[in-house]
């Protein structure tokens, strides 16, 4: 062999080394970008999951949750297109399907439930409500809802935002009362009302909810219509003795946030 043709092969074997190497290069780059496109849609499946849970007690239909989880189906879908070998992929395919399964036929999995025990609560679970009107105004922007449809969910997910900070205050008035405590009562009952009166929604039950708040106040009545608030459990046995306190105690702010206290 000439040392021509040696230079050759050795040439060649370099460019074929240089050629493996880039392909290999190119392999690894390309699984590492999956892994970590695989790992953000598992966030991002972890944190659906925590939003729809989150806001089903807070809405009188499930149609939201519903919405909520088959984007979480999609996802699920695509990460098992991915990369098939993920070991979390069927547990969580399996929960979102029976989840499906429920929602379709319109059974909650969790009862009409407002009442959060801190103002921390009622701010995580704001957040809820609003991240989900993103991902509802996203499907509306790809197609998947009418105009119509939209603007009906975002209507109860704002009136859900609204409430659960109202019914909380006056759950929080209710305990009060029924623990002889007419101050404190009247705070959080001043507190829920000024919450709906500050609002911007244009729904009669707001308007309906202020004059009840106010004849709570006036002693007229003991709670909120039914059908306003069904989380009766808390609902005073008797009228809250506001006579008794003098104008300046009950034009004091209201009570402070934190967590609230359980009786």
């Amino acid at each position: 062999m000439t040392s021509l043709t040696g230079a050759i092969l050795l040439l060649s074997l370099i460019v074929f080394s240089l050629v493996v190497v880039s392909f290999c290069n190119r392999v690894q780059t390309r699984n590492q970008m999956i892994r970590q496109k695989v790992q953000h849609m598992r966030f991002r499946v972890d944190e659906l999951e925590e939003i729809c849970a989150g806001i089903e007690p807070l809405l009188e239909s499930v149609l939201i949750p519903k919405l909520i989880n088959e984007e979480i189906l999609d996802l699920i879908k695509s990460i098992k297109q991915l990369d098939p070998k993920a070991t979390f992929v069927d547990l969580k395919l399996e929960h979102a399907q029976a989840l499906a399964e429920k929602l379709d036929a319109e059974q909650r999995t969790q009862p009409y439930y407002r009442v959060m025990a801190s103002d921390t609560a009622i701010a995580k679970h704001k957040q809820y409500l609003t991240d989900a009107a993103r991902v509802v105004r996203r499907h509306h922007a790809i197609g998947r809802l009418q105009n119509d449809e939209m603007e009906s969910y975002v209507r109860e997910l704002s009136w859900a935002h609204l409430m659960v900070e109202v019914i909380s205050h006056v759950v929080q008035g209710h305990k009060a009362v029924n623990r002889d405590d007419p101050i404190v009562a009247y705070g959080y009952y001043r507190r829920a009302q000024n919450v709906l009166i500050g609002a911007l929604q244009a729904d009669d039950r707001r308007h309906r909810m202020i004059r009840e708040l106010g004849e709570i106040l006036n002693g007229k009545r003991l709670a909120l219509s039914i059908d306003l608030m069904p989380e009766t459990e808390f609902n005073p046995a008797q009228k809250p003795n506001f006579s008794g306190v003098s104008s300046a105690e009950l034009n004091q702010p209201a009570p402070p946030g934190g967590e609230y206290k359980a009786s």
